[in-house]
């Protein structure tokens, strides 16, 4: 029998979303037991964070609202930027509805200004609390130092290129914001405002006001330590006064700060990270050493850094502080110093010979030329100068080729040699050999991974708060949340899991 034609409209399940529903909610099975915001709580409830109780004013047996605990918020802040959230808005908001945000917290919100006064609010405890971590992956066997590589990258600042003004236009702004601090006080008492109110407006006045300060004194800082052209007057940021002008990986200038990281390269985890306002590197690894040093009781093995950190005296400082130190003397000449240009090749430094008893130099037509003298260089290196009479280049058939570019006047012809650090020789020749070189190629996948990383997986381009201290503290957060990523990776066990 054929099926009958049906002429009816289809029936669907309606749905109706004007109503209200009551239903039970089991907090702990919000997250399963894997989720990186148990693991996070595992370890951080394993370490010591009595330093962010220091300023509790509320404690037992005395009035007042009881605060957040400090395992809360570490826990929230680093499951944050393992998400790749880094706006205290933004993760007030997602605790609505985020589970792992919810689970930590137990359903309990927290509002933005006690999440952003956290995370930069305690420094020193941060950074205690990144040592203790860096203690208990190294009692596990995850950090050796028996190798590090040390690099650094730039994270913009929460600044923009118009922010930066010259000093008497720096003047004005502070000359207009104490205007309006003094104005204020004179409406708080004819407004009918709330003391909440008067204060938020007071607090963002005063913070104006503080900003453009720091930007003057940071102007008059910057003008004294130049050391060229002093007549170019010296910018600085009203809302950033700390940061600077730096080049980027892209080819790009923008304000930013130069976050410096060290790595172990038994298992890529970080063991240093600072954050500085210097837009080289050239001077940063010593110092970094000094900090690994002050961690873990001892300098490591071997240090790998590119060409913006090897220089003289970097090199004699590793040296000085017996570290096996590899790198590379990017845009370095060999060539002797001083030696006349377009000259002869059989008329260069190389074919005089040195007097030993007269400390003179004999060029090689015979004309003796007399110690001038001794010039220091950077990196404890030293010039060493001679030079010849005028009268005697004047006379000599040579001249043409052995100085043909020279004016001859009171002095002839000159040499220079430049005699370097005993520990910079030692460098070079290490450098030159096939196995250093192959220890150097290890630099780039080790170090440049954590860099990646941070910026890709984490999303931290951009900081989000300003001032050298604050900025100092997000990069511990994010150094932090790396290496307990890593962590949870190499030995799960240490999270319970």
């Amino acid at each position: 029998m054929a099926r009958e034609e049906v002429s009816a409209a289809p029936r669907y399940i309606a749905i109706n979303r004007n109503q209200q529903v009551l239903q039970p909610l089991d907090v702990d099975r919000l997250i399963d037991e894997d989720h990186a915001a148990r693991k996070i709580w595992r370890v951080i409830e394993q370490l010591d964070l009595s330093r962010f109780e220091e300023e509790a004013r509320a404690v037992e047996g005395a009035a007042g609202r009881p605060s957040h605990s400090p395992q809360v918020l570490v826990s929230v802040w680093l499951y944050a930027y393992s998400k790749g959230l880094h706006s205290a808005r933004e993760i007030a908001r997602q605790m609505e509805h985020e589970p792992g945000l919810q689970w930590l917290t137990g359903l309990r919100p927290i509002n933005h200004h006690t999440l952003s006064d956290f995370r930069v609010g305690y420094g020193e405890a941060l950074r205690e609390l990144f040592v203790e971590v860096l203690a208990m992956l190294t009692k596990n066997g995850l950090i050796t130092l028996e190798r590090v590589a040390a690099d650094g990258t730039k994270i913009r600042a929460n600044a923009g290129r118009k922010s930066f003004r010259h000093k008497n236009a720096v003047r004005e702004h502070l000359r207009v914001a104490r205007s309006h601090v003094e104005e204020l006080e004179r409406q708080e008492a004819e407004e009918q405002t709330t003391k909440r109110q008067q204060a938020a407006r007071r607090r963002a006045a005063e913070e104006r006001e503080r900003r453009l300060e720091n930007a003057l004194e940071e102007i008059e800082r910057l003008q004294a330590a130049k050391k060229t052209d002093k007549s170019k007057p010296q910018q600085a940021s009203m809302s950033d006064p700390e940061a600077r002008f730096m080049r980027h990986g892209d080819g790009g200038i923008a304000p930013a700060y130069n976050v410096q990281f060290v790595a172990d390269a038994a298992h890529g985890l970080i063991v240093d990270v600072e954050t500085v306002d210097d837009p080289q590197d050239a001077a940063q690894l010593p110092a970094a050493m000094e900090r690994v040093k002050t961690t873990f009781g001892r300098y490591p093995e071997q240090a790998l850094a590119d060409g913006g950190y090897t220089n003289h005296p970097t090199v004699a400082a590793m040296a000085e502080r017996e570290i096996d130190f590899y790198g590379t003397m990017s845009g370095r000449s060999d060539a002797p110093l001083g030696t006349a240009g377009g000259c002869d090749p059989d008329y260069r430094l190389d074919r005089f010979r040195y007097d030993e008893t007269t400390n003179e130099m004999v060029c090689p037509e015979g004309n003796r030329l007399s110690y001038r003298g001794e010039r220091g260089l950077a990196g404890g290196r030293r010039l060493l100068q001679w030079a010849a009479r005028g009268e005697d280049c004047r006379e000599c058939t040579a001249k043409h080729k052995c100085c043909p570019k020279l004016k001859v006047g009171k002095r002839g012809r000159s040499v220079s040699v430049q005699l370097s650090d005993p520990a910079v020789e030692a460098f070079d020749r290490k450098m030159l050999t096939p196995e250093a070189q192959a220890i150097y190629k290890q630099r780039a996948p080790l170090i440049e991974f954590p860099n990646a990383w941070i910026k890709t997986k984490l999303g931290l381009r951009r900081f989000a708060t300003r001032g050298l201290a604050k900025v100092r503290c997000e990069a511990l957060w994010a150094a932090l949340t790396f290496n307990l990523q890593r962590m949870f990776r190499l030995a799960p066990e240490l999270a319970g899991a």
